[in-house]
């Protein structure tokens, strides 16, 4: 019952970070750069939660063998879902431009009637962030199986999850959706997302170690596909140096919290 406890605290965290966001975004308006930065520093921290918490305990848990394994899974994964978002031309462009709304970026374009595009670009968004989002939270449910909360993903996870939220929703505004349609579609997302956290928290709980450690294994090569893919290339291409000091001065927040 404890687990449960802590999970859905966790998950209630979780959906809390997206829908601020999603409130944020459709009411304010942050200077783009700022935006980047501090996606920057959410993706460094969450580099620390793998680095030092998520692999370690898969590590200690599961062993070399089942963790490396687990490690190259978890990326090929969620590379192959990420292909699937962007298996033409036009699917790509909304999934590439809705990660670089995520730190200020301008959405690009698409060439399409108002009706689809904006379509598409509801599609695309709620797609993408719930594939980034799975990892990060069954990796956060995983940690809580183990007795403890990992503080530095967790921390990870909720900046990302404000900024990823706050870039998404201001395009959907601007397409001409309602304010109240886009922070109900974030919800919504915000929804699931608590319940992977809850998922990975209690269900896996009483798994065998080694279980839990590939699981963990596997989540940790997600998220390290999640900051390669869908943080640091939209971040340096807004404030290019910037993002390696930010994101290492989140790497080190993230060594303090761990």
């Amino acid at each position: 019952m404890s687990e449960l406890g802590s999970a859905l605290g966790v998950g209630v965290a979780i959906a809390t970070s997206l829908f601020a966001g999603a409130i944020a975004g459709a009411w304010l308006h942050l200077p783009p750069r700022l935006s980047a930065t501090i996606t920057a520093f959410g993706g460094g921290i969450l580099l620390a939660a793998v680095a030092l918490d998520l692999v370690p305990e898969a590590d200690h848990q599961a062993g070399t063998v089942l963790t490396a394994l687990g490690l190259t899974v978890g990326t090929l994964v969620f590379v192959g879902a990420d292909a699937l978002l962007t298996r033409d031309e036009s699917s790509e462009m909304m999934r590439r431009s809705a990660s670089a709304a995520a730190v200020g970026m301008e959405m690009t374009r698409v060439e399409a009637s108002p009706d689809k595009a904006e379509e598409a670009r509801g599609e695309s968004i709620a797609a993408g962030i719930f594939v980034d989002g799975v990892p990060e939270s069954i990796a956060l449910g995983l940690t809580v199986a183990q007795g403890e909360i990992g503080l530095a993903l967790l921390v990870g996870v909720f900046v990302g999850n404000l900024t990823e939220a706050y870039g998404a929703t201001q395009p959907i505004v601007a397409s001409g959706r309602s304010r109240r349609f886009a922070t109900g579609l974030l919800g919504g997302i915000s929804l699931a997302l608590a319940g992977a956290t809850v998922l990975g928290g209690t269900v896996l709980a009483g798994a065998s170690p080694e279980f839990v450690g590939t699981a963990q294994a596997v989540a940790a090569g997600a998220v390290l596909a999640v900051i390669s893919i869908s943080i640091t290339p939209y971040a340096f291409s807004e404030v290019s140096r910037l993002a390696a000091l930010a994101s290492v001065a989140g790497f080190v927040g993230g060594y303090l919290l761990s």
